[in-house]
C-alpha cells in the first residue's frame, strides 16, 4: 500500500506524535519520501520485482488513512524499499549475499496538466483504498542486455512507467547465489555507497565501480562477506557531502603530531538522508 498526504497535514505535531498512516494487521511502514508534481516512484520487493508509476496515480489523502495499492505482491513476497526516480541517475539494487547492480531509471513520462487532485478539507477520514487495473507483468524470460553492458534504450535497460497496482517488472534475479533484495537506493556516478552487514561490518565504495547493467540479471559482487554474515543495508553518500578528505589530515604531520589510533576522519560519517522523512 502507498499513501500520499500534503505536508500541511503535519503542521500541528503533538508531543506524543500524530498518526501518519493507518496500518493493517501484520503490516508495517517500509519507507517515506517527499515528492512533487511530475515525479515518479519505484517500489521494490524482496523477490526482485519493481514497479514504477507516477506519484499522481496515488491521489492525496488524509493522515489517518490506509492508502491505495502500489504493487500487487505475489505470495511470500514483501516490499523492501521505495525511491523517487531521478531520470539522470541509476537504481542500485542490493541483495542479501553481497551481489547487486545499477540500472538507469530512464526518462519520466510526460506530465498531464491538471492531473494533481486537491485534498478535500482536512481529509482525516480520507478516501477508501482502491486497486488500480493490474497491468500484465513482463515475462521473466524476455531478452535483455548482457550483464557486461550493451546499448541503452532497450526495455531491459530501464524501468518503464506503469499504472500502480500491477505486479511490476523483473528487476534482479534473486537466485540462491544472490539471496533476496535487502535495499534499493538512487545513486549517480559521483556518489559513494556505504554497505553495512548484519554483523556490523561496513564498506565504502564508489558508485561508479558498480556495474551498470539491465534488469532481469543477477548483477555482480559488490561486497565480499564472511560465511556467517549477510548484507543488511546501503546508504548513499552524495558527492557534495563527501568533503575534501585531503584537508582532514595535514600532509606534514609527523609522529609527534599523530594522535592515538581512533575512528576514521569525520568525512566518512554517514550523511543524513536527503529528501526523506
Amino acid at each position: 500500500m502507498v499513501k500520499k498526504t500534503p505536508l500541511s497535514q503535519y503542521s500541528r505535531p503533538q508531543r506524543n506524535g500524530i498518526i501518519a498512516i493507518k496500518l493493517k494487521e501484520d503490516d508495517e511502514l517500509v519507507d517515506v519520501a517527499i515528492t512533487k508534481p511530475g515525479d515518479e516512484v519505484v517500489l521494490s520487493t524482496a523477490r526482485g520485482m519493481a514497479i514504477r508509476f507516477r506519484q499522481s496515480d496515488a491521489r492525496p489523502m488524509g493522515r489517518n488513512t490506509s492508502g491505495v495499492k502500489g504493487i500487487n505482491l505475489t505470495s511470500g513476497d514483501e516490499l523492501v524499499g521505495m525511491v523517487v526516480a531521478e531520470p539522470e541517475t541509476t537504481l542500485l539494487t542490493v541483495c542479501r549475499n553481497g551481489y547487486g547492480k545499477r540500472t538507469p531509471f530512464g526518462p519520466n513520462s510526460p506530465v498531464v496538466e491538471g492531473e494533481e487532485q486537491a485534498l478535500p478539507g482536512e481529509g482525516e477520514a480520507g478516501l477508501p483504498a482502491d486497486e488500480a487495473p493490474v497491468e500484465e507483468v513482463e515475462s521473466a524470460e524476455e531478452p535483455l542486455a548482457e550483464e557486461e553492458g550493451g546499448e541503452e534504450g532497450g526495455s531491459g535497460r530501464r524501468y518503464r512507467t506503469q499504472r500502480r497496482g500491477g505486479k511490476g517488472l523483473r528487476d534482479i534475479k534473486t537466485t540462491e547465489r544472490n539471496g533476496p533484495v535487502v535495499s534499493v537506493v538512487t545513486v549517480s556516478d559521483d556518489d559513494e555507497v556505504l554497505l553495512m552487514t548484519a554483523r556490523g561490518k561496513i564498506q565504502r565504495v564508489a558508485a561508479s565501480e558498480i556495474s551498470v547493467i539491465g534488469r532481469n540479471t543477477q548483477g555482480v559482487r559488490i561486497m565480499s562477506l564472511d560465511e556467517d554474515d549477510t548484507l543488511a543495508a546501503t546508504v548513499r553518500v552524495p558527492h557534495e557531502e563527501r568533503g575534501d578528505e585531503a584537508e582532514e589530515e595535514p600532509a606534514d604531520a609527523g609522529p609527534a603530531d599523530a594522535g592515538p589510533a581512533g575512528p576514521e576522519a569525520a568525512g566518512d560519517a554517514m550523511p543524513s538522508p536527503d529528501n526523506n522523512t
